[in-house]
């Protein structure tokens, strides 16, 4: 009977985390971040706060959440990390404005609410440590940065936050195509003619 119970409660739980990252999304593009409640959250997403508190500490731990589960999905390799491999920080860039693309117009409202407030900061926060944890994996396979660990994931989070900024700024003015290309010439270093 057990094993049976196990299979629903993976599936409850998927639902729960799906259902949070909906509702959080949809919120994202009505306020800013630092205005969304947690009674907000849990009535959009139509569960019990009790519910929410099992699964998460609060807004800022379910922020932390879904920058790692979009991470996760979207392959940031060693490659793209140290910028080591154009064609790879290439299919990173397209990945990332493709799932940009397909929701423009919520993920620029979501960037106008928030550009100004602690949202960003709190990105930058997350996606440092995100690449912190990827460099350790990449220090632990024998690979070592020359730059201090510290410097250089926050430099890199700004660069990646920068591209995605700069996309949703320039709004349809360059193709995706030509906007990572005009990125890929900008991280190696190729500036002028």
């Amino acid at each position: 009977m057990s094993n049976h119970m196990e299979p629903q409660e993976k599936i409850s739980a998927r639902r729960t985390y799906t259902l949070l990252q909906q509702a959080f999304f949809k919120l994202l593009t009505e306020k800013p971040f630092e205005k969304i409640t947690l009674k907000e959250l849990c009535d959009t997403a139509m569960i019990p706060r009790s519910t929410f508190y099992r699964y998460f500490e609060d807004k800022y731990d379910l922020l932390g959440y879904c920058l790692q589960n979009f991470f996760e999905n979207m392959d940031l390799d060693i490659d793209v990390i140290y910028l080591k491999n154009l064609d790879a920080m290439k299919d990173y860039l397209a990945k990332t404005l493709k799932v940009l693309d397909t929701a423009h117009a919520q993920f620029s409202r979501i960037y106008r609410l928030n550009r100004d407030g602690v949202f960003m900061d709190l990105l930058r926060s997350l996606l440092i440590q995100v690449l912190t944890d990827k460099l350790k994996q990449a220090e632990n396979s024998g690979i070592h940065c020359r730059i201090s660990t510290p410097v250089f994931t926050y430099l890199l989070a700004d660069f990646y936050i920068s591209v995605a900024k700069c996309y949703l700024d320039f709004d349809g003015e360059f193709s995706a195509e030509d906007f990572i290309e005009h990125v890929v010439l900008f991280a190696n270093r190729n500036f002028f003619e």
